[in-house]
C-alpha cells in the first residue's frame, strides 16, 4: 500500500508508520520526497521477469514468451535473455548470460518473490538457489511483500524493453534474430544520459567505473529440459540448431537434456529411452548437427522405398456415363434443329425480360430522340427499402430497421396512412429501447427477488398497514429525498416490502440499489485501503434509491459504523433510503457500538422519513405451525 494514498485518506504519520511496519522518521522524510534508497557501485543487480505476449508461433513457445532482464542498481546498465519458460534451469541459463553480457557481476542479486528463488509466503531463499548465489559468490536480497519500489531500476528497463523493442517484433523472426535485437537495442541505451551529484554523465561511463566481481568460466550446472518435435526431415530444434535422431519418428515429441556448461545434448523419447547423443554447437549458429549412423539409416530407408517400375498406372479405359451420353445427345439435337441464337451456351432470358419492359414504356417518357432515356432513372422499390433499412441502422435504431418489412406489409393490408405507419414503426423502436433500458436497470439494481407489491399477502401480516405501503409506492417519497424505515422482528416482510418498493422505483426509470447493510462497510474499508475512498462513495451517491436491508443482523467491523454513517450522508437531502433492521430506533447505540454515530445517522434518516412499525408472527414459519396444528388435530381425533 502506498504511503501516499493513506495520507490522502487523512492517516497520520503514526497510524501510516505502524500500518506499513516502518518507523515515523522514515516515513515522513519519503512522504517529503527525501527518503532514497541507496545504491553504491558494484553492489546490486535487479532481475525480473517480462512476459512478452503473443510471440511468433514459430518459436513454439505458447502464448508467452520469456525475458528475464537484469541491470545495475547504480549505473542503470541493463541486459536481458530470451528464454522459453520460468523454471529453474531457464532462471539459471537466464542469470549466466546476463552477468556475462554485463561483464561481471554484483555483490548481491536482487529478486522479488518468485517461487524458483525463494519461498513466496516466507521470503527464505531456497536450498537450490542457495547453492547457485554460493557458486557465483553473490548474497540474495528478497524484496518485501508488496514493496516493488525496491526494484524500480529493472521495471525501467522492463518498460524499455516492452514498448521500445517487443512492440516492433515482426512475425517469421527466429528467436536468434529477436535475441539479436533486444541485445543491440540493451547497448544502445547505455548512452542515457545520467546527472550524479549535479555531475552529467552517461550510463556506459558509470558502468564502466563499478567494481564488478569475476564470473565462473562455466555456468552452474542445472539440469535443462525443454519438449521438442521431430521434423519430417528427422530432425529436432535446439538453441538455434537442429540435431538428427533415427528415421522413423517425424511428428513424435521428444525431450531435449543438457546440463549447463557441458557440450553434450541428449534426445529421449516420451518413454525416457535415449535414442540420439549429439556434441552441442555454438548456439544460434543456425548449424545442422547429424550422426553418421542416422545419415546411413535414413539413406537405407529412402533406397528401401525407391522403385524403378513406371511413374503411373497404364491408361485405363473409361466409357462414357449414362450423363453425358444424354447431355452428348442433348447437344448434337440442337445443332441439327435449333437455330444459330438457341445454340448460344449464354443465358439471355434477363435480357429479354429487359427489353420487353422497355417496349411498354412510352417514348415520351424515355427521353431522349431516339427513345433512350437521358435523366436518371428513378429508384426502385426494392432499392429505397434497402437504403431506408441502411438510414436506420446508421441510427442505431436496430428494432425500428427489423421490423421495417413487417410494418409496411401490414400498412398494404390495412391501408394505413403513412403518418400511421411512421408512429407505429417508432414505438417498436421505443418499446425496445424501454426494455433495454429496464434491463439494465434491472440488473445494476441488484434486487434478492423479483418481488412486487402484489406479491405480499397483507391479509397474512395484520401487523402491516396496507393504506402506508401503497401511498409509498406512488413513490412521492422520491421528490423530496424522503427516507423509508422498516422496524420490526425477522420474517414480518420487510425485505419483501423494500424489494417491492425498490422494484416500483426501477419500473418508473429510477435508479436503485440493493444491498445488505454489511456490503456497504466492507467496500467502503477495502477502497480506504486502496486509495479509492472518493470513488466508493461516488458510487453509493449515484442511485437515486438505496435500499439497506439486514442492518444489525450481523455486527458490523470496527470502522462498519463510521462507513455507513459517511453512505448516508452522502445521499442526505440528495437522494432515498429504505432501510430494514430489527432493532428498534432506541437501541441503535448499542447495536453500532458508538452513540455519536447513531444519533448522527438517525439525525439525517428521520429529518425527512416514514417510519413503519412492523409486528406479528414470522411469515416463513407460519407454514410450520399450521402443518404442527393439522397434527395436533389428527391425534386428538384419533383420542378421543
Amino acid at each position: 500500500m502506498d504511503a501516499h494514498a493513506l495520507r490522502r485518506q487523512g492517516w497520520t504519520i503514526s497510524a501510516i508508520a505502524r500500518h506499513l511496519e516502518r518507523d515515523r522518521k522514515t516515513i515522513r522524510a519519503y512522504l517529503n520526497g527525501e527518503a532514497i534508497i541507496p545504491h553504491p557501485p558494484g553492489e546490486e543487480i535487479q532481475f525480473d521477469w517480462l512476459e512478452l505476449p503473443d510471440p511468433p508461433g514459430e518459436w513454439g513457445v505458447g502464448v508467452n514468451a520469456h525475458l528475464l532482464v537484469g541491470a545495475l542498481a547504480h549505473s542503470g546498465r541493463w541486459r536481458a535473455v530470451l528464454a522459453e519458460s520460468e523454471d529453474f534451469p531457464h532462471l539459471v541459463q537466464g542469470l549466466d548470460q546476463v552477468v556475462r553480457k554485463l561483464g561481471g557481476t554484483a555483490r548481491r542479486w536482487r529478486f522479488d518473490r518468485m517461487a524458483t528463488v525463494c519461498y513466496p509466503s516466507s521470503g527464505q531463499v531456497t536450498a537450490a538457489f542457495a547453492g547457485v548465489a554460493k557458486y557465483y559468490g553473490v548474497g540474495v536480497d528478497v524484496c518485501p511483500s508488496r514493496r516493488s519500489n525496491r526494484k524500480g531500476v529493472v521495471g525501467k528497463a522492463n518498460h524499455s524493453a516492452a514498448q521500445r523493442w517487443w512492440r516492433t517484433v515482426p512475425d517469421g523472426l527466429s528467436a536468434e534474430q529477436a535475441q539479436s535485437g533486444v541485445d543491440k537495442l540493451s547497448v544502445r541505451m547505455d548512452v542515457r544520459r545520467r546527472a550524479i551529484d549535479g555531475v552529467r554523465t552517461m550510463v556506459a561511463e558509470l558502468a564502466a567505473a563499478e567494481p564488478l566481481l569475476g564470473i565462473p568460466a562455466l555456468p552452474f550446472p542445472a539440469q535443462l529440459s525443454v519438449e521438442r518435435t521431430v521434423t519430417a526431415q528427422s530432425l529436432v530444434p535446439f538453441d538455434g540448431n537442429f540435431y538428427s535422431v533415427p528415421p522413423g519418428l517425424p511428428g513424435a515429441r521428444v525431450t531435449v537434456t543438457c546440463r549447463l556448461g557441458e557440450d553434450v545434448a541428449s534426445i529421449a523419447t516420451a518413454g525416457r529411452a535415449v535414442i540420439a547423443r549429439h556434441r552441442r554447437a555454438v548456439r544460434g549458429a543456425g548449424q545442422t548437427v547429424r550422426d553418421a549412423g542416422h545419415v546411413i539409416a535414413l539413406e537405407r530407408s529412402v533406397l528401401a522405398s525407391f522403385s524403378d517400375r513406371a511413374p503411373c498406372k497404364p491408361k485405363v479405359r473409361r466409357p462414357p456415363s449414362e450423363a453425358a451420353l444424354a447431355e452428348a445427345g442433348q447437344l448434337r439435337e440442337g445443332q441439327a434443329t435449333g437455330s444459330t441464337a438457341e445454340r448460344v451456351v449464354i443465358d439471355l432470358s434477363h435480357y429479354a425480360a429487359v427489353a420487353e419492359r422497355l417496349r411498354h414504356v412510352p417514348p415520351a417518357e424515355r427521353g431522349g430522340k431516339h427513345g433512350v432515356s437521358t435523366a436518371p432513372m428513378q429508384m426502385s422499390e426494392a432499392r429505397r427499402y434497402q437504403q431506408l433499412r441502411a438510414h436506420l441502422s446508421y441510427l442505431k435504431l436496430n428494432d425500428a430497421a427489423e421490423a421495417l418489412n413487417r410494418v409496411l406489409d401490414q400498412s398494404r393490408t390495412e391501408r394505413m396512412t403513412l403518418t400511421a405507419a411512421l408512429e407505429r414503426l417508432l414505438e417498436i423502436e421505443v418499446e425496445a429501447t424501454e426494455a433495454r433500458r429496464l434491463a439494465a436497470r434491472l440488473r445494476f439494481a441488484c434486487l434478492s427477488e423479483p418481488w412486487t407489491l402484489n406479491d405480499f399477502d397483507f391479509a397474512a401480516e395484520p401487523g402491516v398497514d396496507e393504506k402506508p405501503i401503497r401511498d409509498l409506492a406512488t413513490l412521492r417519497f422520491l421528490d423530496d429525498a424522503s427516507n423509508v424505515l422498516f422496524v420490526g422482528p425477522p420474517g414480518v416482510g420487510k425485505t419483501m416490502l423494500s424489494v417491492a418498493l425498490g422494484r416500483a422505483a426501477v419500473d418508473a426509470s429510477h435508479r436503485v440499489y440493493f444491498t445488505t447493510a454489511a456490503e456497504p462497510a466492507a467496500k467502503c474499508h477495502k477502497a480506504a485501503l486502496e486509495g479509492r475512498w472518493k470513488t466508493c462513495m461516488r458510487f453509493f451517491a449515484c442511485p437515486r434509491l438505496l435500499v439497506i436491508d439486514e442492518l444489525s443482523y450481523l455486527p458490523l467491523p470496527e470502522d462498519g459504523a463510521s462507513a455507513l454513517f459517511q453512505v448516508i450522508n452522502q445521499l442526505y437531502l440528495k437522494s432515498s433510503t429504505i432501510l430494514t433492521t430489527n432493532v428498534g430506533i432506541a437501541d441503535w447505540a448499542g447495536a453500532f457500538g458508538d452513540a455519536t454515530v447513531a444519533a448522527a445517522m438517525l439525525d439525517r434518516l428521520l429529518h425527512r422519513a416514514a417510519v413503519a412499525g412492523i409486528d406479528g408472527p414470522s411469515y416463513r414459519l407460519r407454514g410450520h405451525q399450521q402443518q404442527a396444528e393439522v397434527l395436533r388435530q389428527g391425534v386428538n381425533a384419533r383420542v378421543s
